[in-house]
C-alpha cells in the first residue's frame, strides 16, 4: 500500500512540477508579445526611436532566442528540462526587471538580450519533459495544452498590458510583472529539489556530430520552412506593428487596437487547442493540419489586401486568418519529433524552433525598415507617429508572397500518424 501512496505521490510531483514548468514559459512569451508591439509608440515617444530602432527591441531577444535554440536543445538533452529551465528562469526574471528600470536604449537593447536568453530555454524543456514523461499518443495533445497556455501569456501582454501600461506607465506595470516572474522561479527552484529528474535512455552527444545528423535529415525542411514563415507572419503582426497597424491604418485608439490583438492571440490560442485535438482524433496524422494552416496563411494577407482601408471591422478576418496560421506549433514540432531518431528529439526541436524564431526576428527587422523606408509621408502628432496605408500594404504582399511559399512546403511535409519513424522500422 505504501508503494502505491509513494506513486502517487511522485505522479503529483510530476504535475506540479509540470505546472511551475508552464507558468515561466507564460511570463517568457508575454515579454516577446508585449515589447514592442502592445507599447510601440510609448517606446518611439518616451525614447525619442526609429521604427527599426524600436522593432529591434523584439529583434534582439527573437534573434538571441533563435540562435540559442540548437544549444539550448543540446543542454536540455545533457542536463535534464528542470535545470535547465531554472536557469533559465533566474536570467528571465533578471532581465525582466532590469528592462524597466533602464533609461538608455543600449541597457534596453542589452537586458532584451538577457531576457532571450532565458526564454529560449522554455519550450524545449517542456517538450523534452512531456517527451520523458508521456507516451507518444498523449505527446501531441498535452504539448498542445502546454502551448495553449503560454499563449496565455501573450494574451496577457495584449489588452491587459495595454491597460497597465495605461493606468501605471509601461515601466511599473513591467517591473510587476518582472518582480512575478522572480517569485515563480524562486518557487520552482524549492519544488523542484524534491523532485527526480525523468531517466534518459540515452547520453547527450557532442554538438557538431548532433547538428548533423538532424540537418542531414531533409525530411523535416518542408516542416520547417512551413513554420518558420506561418508563425513569422502571424507574430509580426502580434507582436510587432499588428497594433500599430490597427491604430495607423484604422484610427483605433491604443485600448482598441490592443483588443484586437488580444483577439488575434486568442484566435492563435484557440487554433493551437483544437489543432492538438483534431490531430488525436484524426489518428494522430499531422500533414491535413499543416495544410489547412498554411492555407490561411495565405488567405490572410489577400484578405487583408482586399479590405484595407474599408473599415476596422473589416480587418476582422485578416486578424482570424493570422491567428489560425500561427496555431501549430505543436503540431510541427510532433512531426520534427517523429522525423528524428529518439535520441535527438530535443537537438531536432532545436533546431527548428531556431529556424523559427530567426526568421521572426528578420520579418520583424523587416517590417520596421519597411516602416521607416515610408517615414518622409508619416504624420508626427505629440504622442506618435502614423504611417501611411502604402507601408502597411507593402508588408502585406510581403506576407503573401512567402505564404505562398509556406503552402507548397506543407504539401511537402511526410505523414508520420504519430509514429517515430526510425523507432518502428
Amino acid at each position: 500500500m505504501s508503494k502505491v501512496f509513494d506513486r502517487i505521490n511522485r505522479r503529483r510531483g510530476v504535475w506540479v512540477g509540470l505546472f511551475l514548468m508552464t507558468l515561466i514559459y507564460i511570463f517568457s512569451y508575454f515579454q516577446r508579445v508585449a515589447i514592442p508591439g502592445t507599447i510601440f509608440n510609448q517606446l518611439q515617444h518616451d525614447l525619442i526611436l526609429s521604427s527599426a530602432e524600436v522593432a529591434l527591441l523584439g529583434g534582439l531577444f527573437l534573434y538571441v532566442y533563435g540562435g540559442m535554440q540548437v544549444f539550448a536543445g543540446m543542454l536540455v538533452d545533457r542536463f535534464g528540462p528542470m535545470r535547465v529551465i531554472l536557469a533559465g528562469g533566474i536570467l528571465l526574471s533578471v532581465g525582466s526587471i532590469l528592462f524597466p528600470l533602464s533609461h538608455s536604449l543600449w541597457m534596453l537593447y542589452a537586458t532584451r538580450i538577457v531576457v532571450g536568453l532565458g526564454a529560449s530555454v522554455m519550450f524545449i524543456s517542456l517538450v523534452k519533459e512531456l517527451d520523458l514523461r508521456f507516451s507518444d499518443n498523449n505527446f501531441s495533445a498535452l504539448l498542445g495544452i502546454m502551448v495553449f497556455a503560454g499563449y496565455a501569456g501573450g494574451l496577457m501582454g495584449t489588452r491587459p498590458f495595454d491597460a497597465a501600461a495605461t493606468a501605471f506607465g509601461w515601466r511599473t506595470a513591467l517591473l510587476w510583472v518582472g518582480v512575478g516572474t522572480a517569485v515563480v522561479v524562486a518557487i520552482s527552484a524549492l519544488v523542484f529539489r524534491g523532485l527526480s529528474e525523468p531517466e534518459r535512455d540515452h547520453v547527450a552527444q557532442p554538438l557538431l556530430p548532433v547538428l548533423a545528423n538532424v540537418l542531414k535529415n531533409r525530411l523535416c525542411y518542408p516542416a520547417i520552412t512551413m513554420e518558420v514563415i506561418g508563425f513569422a507572419n502571424y507574430f509580426v503582426f502580434q507582436g510587432i506593428i499588428g497594433k500599430k497597424f490597427l491604430e495607423d491604418c484604422c484610427g483605433l485608439a491604443s485600448s482598441t487596437a490592443a483588443s484586437w490583438t488580444l483577439l488575434l492571440s486568442f484566435t492563435c490560442m484557440t487554433s493551437v487547442g483544437l489543432s492538438g485535438v483534431m490531430s488525436r482524433l484524426i489518428g494522430n496524422r499531422r500533414k491535413p493540419i499543416l495544410i489547412l494552416s498554411s492555407l490561411s496563411g495565405v488567405l490572410a494577407p489577400c484578405t487583408g489586401l482586399l479590405i484595407l482601408g474599408r473599415g476596422s471591422q473589416w480587418i476582422l478576418p485578416c486578424f482570424l486568418l493570422f491567428g489560425i496560421s500561427g496555431g501549430t506549433t505543436q503540431i510541427v514540432n510532433s512531426s520534427i519529433k517523429e522525423l528524428n531518431q529518439p535520441e535527438f528529439v530535443g537537438s531536432a526541436v532545436g533546431v527548428a524552433n531556431g529556424a523559427t524564431y530567426l526568421g521572426v526576428a528578420v520579418f520583424a527587422t523587416l517590417a520596421g525598415l519597411g516602416l521607416d523606408h515610408f517615414a518622409s509621408h508619416a504624420v508626427r502628432t505629440a504622442t506618435a507617429i502614423h504611417y501611411p496605408m502604402q507601408a502597411y500594404r507593402t508588408i502585406l504582399l510581403g506576407c503573401l508572397f512567402v505564404g505562398v511559399i509556406a503552402f507548397v512546403s506543407s504539401l511537402l511535409v511526410r505523414e508520420t500518424s504519430g509514429k517515430n519513424m526510425w523507432a518502428h522500422d
